[in-house]
């Protein structure tokens, strides 16, 4: 019997939000996660962010990669509770 291909799902919905828990670049200056990183602004959504991030050949895996790694939130019900000394974007 052939083994049929299971088709991933998306990772992201393309209407979660994006919430910055961290706001400094984790990524070596000039490199180009560091731009993918830098592309990112507080409450945008994964749709924003993959169109903000195409041209850096970014995707949902760096976004992945920066949730795993607690410097992103993604589809939070409210925003994170930032570290000692950062101000929130949010209005």
């Amino acid at each position: 019997m052939s083994e049929k291909k299971v088709r991933k799902t998306r990772l992201y919905d393309r209407a979660q939000i994006i919430y910055l828990v961290n706001t400094e670049n984790p990524r070596r200056k000039g490199s180009n996660r560091a731009s993918i990183f830098d592309a990112i602004v507080d409450g945008m959504t994964v749709g924003d962010f993959l169109q903000a991030v195409a041209e850096l050949k970014g995707g949902t895996k760096d976004l992945q990669i920066l949730e795993e790694s607690g410097h992103v939130q993604i589809d939070a019900f409210e925003p994170p509770i930032k570290e000692a000394g950062e101000m929130s974007m949010v209005s």
